[in-house]
């Protein structure tokens, strides 16, 4: 097999990564919902015959370093390779195949050339509705079963075209029908998208030459890594912390303990330690959770191309069986992504200490919020869920990122004011900065935010805010950053809360959203009054109340 030239070698690696960024631009333009068509709560992935990623569309990170394995247990579970024939796309949800929740719908179809399986696109969306015991999944299951329809790779379109039982059966487990099949057939698009891109290529240049193409580029992804990881000092990392509680044993700490082994040119990272599982929905998939410690080790050794096949080869993740983190039915898994943005911040916090100009310190963590109203159409439910900016840590020369989505989200976007006032019955009446609410230090924490809507149709909120009793750690003597909270004004009073399920709210209530600050970094200079004081006097709730 020989290699293509440079020139032939950049051309089609560039025309793959086009080809994926077509398929998310199709995902996001042909969906239904805002979370995915405005959010981009998505991912899209090209993946070789093994289900090697060949090529990334910008994303989510937390979807992006799984979609692989996701395909492997799939084909698996399906019988093989063989079982699958052209114009296949498959559809499932399984949160222990695919790692994250169930609202988190996989499409995959396998790409046939001149008679050959020469590999997969894959596309990942979160959706409105499952038909789960709460709306969109709620925020307090103890079950899988709690949490909706659940599907394995099932065939979703043959070479006939759509399979109806399978749209019947969607049809049927969701409170919002239409938006549910929509946004699925958006995916299954996405994924055609990308067979068709694929074949253009094998046409050029032939199966040849395109498999020399990924496997040189796989070997210098794996160089460049292999030489990143040299570049740290050997040795064993540690680092433990813990979520606030599984939201059903509140109070009840959740721990997650990291052992990163540095030896020559690969890296160990061992969760031996870890709470076993719990009976909240913070439970994670086995392949969610190396996703997310090879989402961590990716932002520290950083990388010249997107990330691929060859990447982490370098890279073991050893999950005992077991723990919260492995989670085995009938585990629920709903606000997973709570687990695994604490993971990536303390497989950084292990690092520090091996290369502290590069790590920062900890970040906002992840924070929830669904309002549900009944569809004044009769249709369905309104949901309004978004996923809210935060503080970023602080590191060594600079100030922590103000008011930026949390790790695991990456490419997810805020719903506009305008977009969100034209489609649910509420006003946004604040959004900006919450003042010092970052860490203390040489190098401040960065802002979380504050955002306030004003009800305009009774609604039911759904809540998840964590690192309220253990806020965003500082680095190298810096100061916690502030933790969030929410606030509800209605006629009868005041209320700070942080976790809540399918709580009522009235016309005219109020809901502000307050996220927590990042860490700081460095000893502060002499006596700092912008720190914050929230985190580091852990001021009464009264005190957060408007004057």
């Amino acid at each position: 097999m020989t290699t293509p030239d440079p020139a032939t070698l950049e051309i089609i690696r560039n025309r793959l990564l086009a080809a994926a960024e077509d398929m998310r631009v199709t995902l996001v333009r042909s969906a239904y919902t805002p979370t995915i068509y405005e959010s981009q709560d998505c991912a899209i992935g090209l993946l070789d015959r093994d289900a090697e990623v060949i090529a990334l569309s910008t994303g989510l990170p937390i979807f992006l370093g799984n979609l692989g394995q996701a395909v492997v247990d799939s084909v698996a579970l399906r019988g093989g390779r063989e079982t699958m024939r052209p114009g296949d796309v498959y559809l499932l949800n399984d949160a222990y195949v695919q790692g994250a929740h169930m609202q988190d719908c996989t499409t995959f179809a396998p790409i046939f050339h001149d008679g050959a399986l020469v590999g997969y696109a894959v596309a990942r969306a979160h959706v409105v509705d499952l038909g789960s015991s709460e709306p969109g999944g709620g925020m307090a299951a103890t079950s899988i079963f709690d949490e909706g329809l659940r599907l394995p790779p099932v065939r979703l379109v043959d070479d006939r075209g759509v399979c109806d039982d399978v749209v019947a059966v969607l049809r049927h487990n969701t409170r919002s029908p239409d938006e549910l099949v929509g946004d699925v057939l958006a995916m299954a698009a996405a994924v055609e998208v990308g067979s068709r891109r694929l074949g253009e290529i094998l046409d050029r240049w032939g199966s040849e030459v395109f498999d020399a193409a990924c496997a040189a580029i796989f070997a210098f992804s794996e160089r460049e890594s292999r030489a990143a990881i040299r570049a740290l000092p050997d040795g064993v990392y540690r680092a433990s912390g813990s979520m606030d509680d599984d939201g059903i044993d509140v109070g009840v700490p959740v721990t997650i303990s990291v052992a990163v082994t540095v030896a020559g040119d690969e890296v160990s990272v061992d969760l031996a330690g870890t709470s076993p599982i719990v009976r909240g929905a913070i439970n994670c998939g086995a392949s969610q959770t190396v996703s997310s410690v090879r989402v961590a080790l990716r932002l520290l050794l950083g990388g010249s191309r997107p990330p691929d096949g060859g990447t982490f080869r370098p890279v073991s993740v050893s999950v005992p069986r077991g723990c919260f983190l492995y989670a085995e039915e009938p585990a629920a898994c709903g606000n997973y992504a709570a687990s695994a943005v604490l993971l990536m911040d303390l497989v950084m916090r292990a690092l520090a200490d091996a290369v502290p100009d590069r790590a920062c310190a900890g970040q906002y963590g992840d924070t929830i919020s669904e309002l549900v109203w009944e569809d004044p159409s009769g249709s369905g439910i309104l949901m309004l869920g978004e996923a809210h900016a935060g503080g970023w840590g602080a590191g060594d020369g600079y100030d922590g990122a103000d008011a930026v989505i949390d790790l695991t989200n990456g490419q997810f976007r805020n719903f506009s004011v305008e977009l969100l006032e034209s489609r649910y019955p509420a006003v946004v009446e604040e959004y900006g900065y919450r003042d010092r609410s970052g860490g203390p230090g040489r190098h401040h924490g960065g802002r979380g935010i504050v955002r306030r809507y004003r009800l305009l149709e009774p609604a039911l909120l759904y809540l998840w805010m964590d690192r309220v009793h253990t806020p965003p750690w500082g680095l190298c003597g810096g100061g916690a950053g502030a933790p969030g909270f929410a606030r509800i004004r209605t006629s009868s009073g005041v209320e700070i809360v942080h976790k809540c399920e399918g709580r009522p709210l009235q016309a005219g209530d109020e809901l502000t959203i307050c996220t927590a600050g990042g860490g700081g970094y460095g000893t502060p200079a002499g006596d700092d009054r912008d720190g914050n004081e929230e985190a580091l006097a852990h001021r009464s709730e009264t005190e957060l109340l408007p004057r």
